[in-house]
């Protein structure tokens, strides 16, 4: 044991020589390869080892580079970016203690983030432990105890620094002190605002002004061109993409599933759900055109390539990896996931930006009516071969009652079947008593038959309300549903089902800006088959159908807006013009959120009406789906027995 100082000037020596003794310049790497342990619990624990995930070292060093004082990540899920933060708060709660906070999107998400994260890497950790928690025994070999009193979930107190942990929508927590150490996670799920004060992260680096050296982190998967935080952060960073060296011709590229070249088979079960079973994916050079696989491409050099060298003179780097890149995702089980999703817009987002770590490019708007005239087609009859359910959504103005009925086929491919105009005041009953005329009355099949409409979704927003609500309490039997639209981002179309007591009916609740979205999308969708829409030509036998140019018009009334305020990004839809009407998009809608409220068995209905499907392919048992069910409305209809 090194000898205690026994005078006052063996003491004074001793302070000169430790006390004053500079900072080790020890990076965030090399803190984690020296001290880290990783918690029981993870995929593998104990100590750290940066060269098992060499793209994470860039990032964790430029945290203590001289002159950087932003660091943003652009990058797919399970990359280990909680890992990289984790490392810094130790690293500065260690060697150099200062004040960090860190913002996860809500309170709730960071009282998990500390309860799963931080705790265990303080109690694990030997160097973190006696700083963050609070011995209560004698013994030094003893294991720590829970914390002191000044210690909770949301704020730690260690020796020179403290680690405030809070969430994005509180503004309290965001402006409570000043931080050295800024971590911001998932910052596209941030809300626009933190309450009433404004950007969660500009608010919060402003507590960061009075430190020269501050340093801030930005982390998140991308959401959708042209609203993500994360890509914007990251243009404006040295945009360093972390690539591989081809074997061949020695050139480094970003591992894309554009150049992917995968042998796989798609079975489809009894519901039209889509399995995959990739049996090969090799990665083809863009230069040469030469084939690897997954391990010889993970075992060649890699390295981050700058794309944008001069932002580093405005102290910023940004980083970009995605999941062919992970050690913990193989590339099967990446393609596998974007096969399956391909075609639906939802959940090829999903993977566009949690495994491709990119932004995914949403349809907006459309300038003209035209395509859509032109794209209109014989039927065959009032219900064309093909349609299994019949829905109707109905839009209450003023002045009267508009509806749009549309049929369904296999994986929500549709047709429109009739659109129209109810003249009256909504409560007059005459106005209804139209109304049941046309939603009551069964619809002709094109190879004979007939068919009744299964559910309506009705408006209940405007000047009569308590019109719509007794309306469909008279008509709960008959499948006619209440809903109410609202405004806003991160919204399912589906969003809740509530009740209205006092008249004992239920009210669907819908995000409407989720649901234009969609809208705007199957429209972009040209090859007829799953998500297509279908619009009828008029004839002679059934009149006008109401598919004219007005009505197109109306169906692309609307264009995605993305704003900037208060330093956020906002997402809207706004009218293209002040004369053309919206409610041929908002009846769609309506329809959309009607259909998908089913829990639907395509194959049975498809059997129940002569209409054939896709061969379903044998799969095997160790393939087998989890039985999947869409939320909503879960009613059966008294209309058409559908199970």
């Amino acid at each position: 044991m090194k000898a205690q100082p026994k005078t006052a000037n063996e003491l004074r020596r001793a302070v000169l020589a430790r006390g004053l003794r500079p900072l080790p310049k020890t990076s965030v790497s090399t803190w984690a390869d020296n001290y880290r342990v990783i918690s029981s619990g993870n995929a593998e624990p104990g100590r750290w080892n940066t060269d098992r995930v060499p793209y994470q070292r860039e990032i964790m060093d430029a945290f203590t580079q001289p002159g950087v004082h932003r660091v943003v990540v652009k990058s797919a899920a399970q990359i280990g970016k909680s890992e990289i933060m984790n490392n810094v708060i130790g690293r500065f709660a260690h060697l150099d203690p200062a004040p960090i906070m860190m913002i996860q999107p809500t309170i709730e998400m960071a009282q998990d983030y500390s309860k799963t994260r931080i705790s265990p890497m303080l109690r694990d950790t030997k160097v973190l432990n006696h700083r963050f928690f609070t011995a209560k025994s004698k013994d030094e070999t003893a294991e720590s105890k829970t914390r002191d009193g000044n210690n909770t979930i949301l704020s730690k107190i260690f020796a020179g620094g403290r680690l405030i942990m809070c969430g994005a929508n509180s503004p309290a927590g965001l402006a409570s002190r000043p931080v050295r150490v800024l971590l911001a996670d998932e910052v596209d799920r941030f809300p626009a605002s933190a309450g009433t004060e404004g950007d969660p992260v500009d608010l919060a680096a402003k507590r960061m002004t009075t430190f020269w050296n501050h340093v801030s982190g930005l982390f998140s998967t991308p959401t959708t061109e042209g609203a993500s935080r994360i890509e914007t952060e990251y243009l404006a960073g040295t945009q360093e993409e972390w690539r591989h060296e081809c074997p061949n011709c020695g050139e480094f590229h970003v591992l894309r599933h554009t150049d992917m070249e995968t042998k796989y088979d798609e079975n489809r079960d009894k519901d039209g759900h889509i399995t995959v079973v990739v049996e090969s994916v090799l990665w083809r050079c863009p230069d040469c055109g030469s084939k690897f696989t997954e391990r010889e491409m993970k075992n060649a050099p890699q390295k981050y390539v700058v794309q944008n060298p001069i932002a580093l003179k405005n102290g910023t780097r940004s980083f970009f990896i995605n999941a062919f890149s992970s050690p913990w995702l193989t590339w099967k089980g990446v393609m596998k996931e974007w096969y399956e999703a391909k075609g639906d817009p939802v959940r090829e987002q999903v993977v566009v930006n949690t495994r491709f770590g990119e932004t995914y490019h949403l349809i907006g708007a459309f300038d003209d009516e035209t395509p859509f005239l032109r794209r209109r087609e014989d039927y065959g009859g009032e219900v064309p071969h093909g349609v299994l359910i019949l829905t109707a959504a109905v839009d209450v103005q003023d002045n009267r009652l508009e509806y749009e009925i549309c049929g369904w086929g296999f994986e929500e491919e549709c047709w429109g079947i009739q659109k129209g105009v109810i003249p009256g005041v909504p409560n007059q009953i005459s106005t209804w008593n139209l109304l049941d005329e046309i939603l009551d009355r069964p619809y002709k099949l094109a190879k004979g038959g007939e068919m009744k409409i299964a559910r309506t979704f009705i408006d209940t927003g405007g000047h009569f309300t308590s019109s719509v609500y007794e309306y469909c309490r008279m008509n709960l039997y008959k499948q006619r549903i209440g809903i109410k639209g609202r405004q806003g981002a991160g919204m399912p179309l589906n969003m809740k089902t509530s009740t209205i007591r006092e008249y004992g009916i239920p009210l669907q609740i819908l995000g409407v800006n989720e649901g234009k979205q969609q809208i705007m999308t199957r429209l972009g969708i040209e090859n007829k088959g799953p998500q297509y829409f279908h619009f009828p030509l008029d004839d002679h036998a059934l009149g006008n159908r109401g598919y004219d140019q007005i009505y197109f018009r109306g169906l692309i009334s609307e264009r995605r807006k993305i704003s900037f305020r208060g330093g956020q990004i906002h997402v809207e839809w706004e009218p293209v013009d002040r004369v053309t009407r919206n409610e041929p998009l908002d009846l769609r809608v309506y329809n959309l959120a009607c259909i998908q409220s089913f829990p639907k068995n395509w194959r049975k209905l498809a059997d129940m009406m002569g209409v054939e499907l896709p061969p379903e392919k044998e799969k095997p048992p160790a393939e087998a789906p989890a039985p999947q069910r869409r939320q909503g409305l879960q009613m059966r209809s008294r209309s058409l027995n559908l199970y």
